[in-house]
């Protein structure tokens, strides 16, 4: 009888080990599963990605125009361009990444080039070509701040900066602006997140106007001039 008592309060003492055990383990479990959801991704080099855009402004700090009697005149001094852009919002897909992301791009340029005369410089012609010119500078970046999807997060940080040293303009088959950083081919240069085997110097990226080339032509004619741009959609491959 003695025995049978002692094996049964031993078995007691088991379940209630067993019991206070259990939650540890589960509690254990799921810290384990918290962890592992949070994934960092091999986004430096040679990771990539594809990218949709849509929206954003372009401001120029000295309006552009087309002269024309009692319409737009050029300032009377060539003192070179300064170009806001912001609000472009990004939305990405990259092999190195679980699920689409987004991004919103922001940047600065200046632009200088003596030898122009003031109609030169601030000519809305030079919205299309290869800018800048012969004898002209343009410098700045574009920097993206990035959203990754929920519990991932970029190896490469949270941004990518994107030199700007050449813009080609340009018109679309709808007859909207486009603007195509860089403006020479593999002259990109990048850092941060998906800067590709080469630092970015095959990234390129093209957006188009929101108005279309004849209402753009018609608002740089008027006494005010060209003062920004909205932007319509387009496409960029960091790589």
């Amino acid at each position: 009888m003695g025995q049978n008592k002692e094996r049964t309060l031993i078995r007691k003492m088991l379940l209630i080990a067993a019991a206070v055990a259990m939650p540890v383990g589960l509690i254990a479990a799921t810290a384990g599963t918290a962890g592992a959801a949070k994934v960092l991704d091999p986004t430096a080099a040679p990771s990539t990605a594809n990218c949709t855009l849509s929206g954003g402004t372009i401001t120029f700090k000295t309006p552009i125009g087309i002269v024309t009697a009692g319409g737009y005149q050029a300032p009377l001094k060539n003192k070179g361009q300064k170009i806001k852009i912001a609000g472009v919002n990004l939305s990405c897909t990259s092999s190195d990444v679980t699920g689409p992301f987004t991004g919103v791009a922001s940047g600065k340029i200046t632009s200088t080039n003596p030898g122009n005369t003031p109609e030169q410089e601030y000519s809305c012609t030079g919205l299309l070509g290869v800018q800048p010119g012969p004898g002209g500078t343009l410098t700045g970046s574009l920097k993206i701040k990035w959203t990754p999807p929920f519990g991932q997060s970029f190896a490469g940080g949270k941004k990518t900066a994107t030199a700007i040293s050449s813009i080609g303009g340009g018109v679309d088959g709808g007859g909207h602006g486009t603007f195509t950083i860089p403006g020479n081919p593999g002259t990109g240069s990048s850092t941060g997140s998906f800067p590709g085997s080469d630092a970015g110097a095959s990234g390129t990226s093209t957006d188009a106007t929101a108005d279309t080339e004849g209402q753009l032509a018609a608002q740089c004619q008027s006494s005010g001039g060209l003062s920004s741009i909205n932007l319509g959609s387009g496409t960029a491959s960091l790589q």
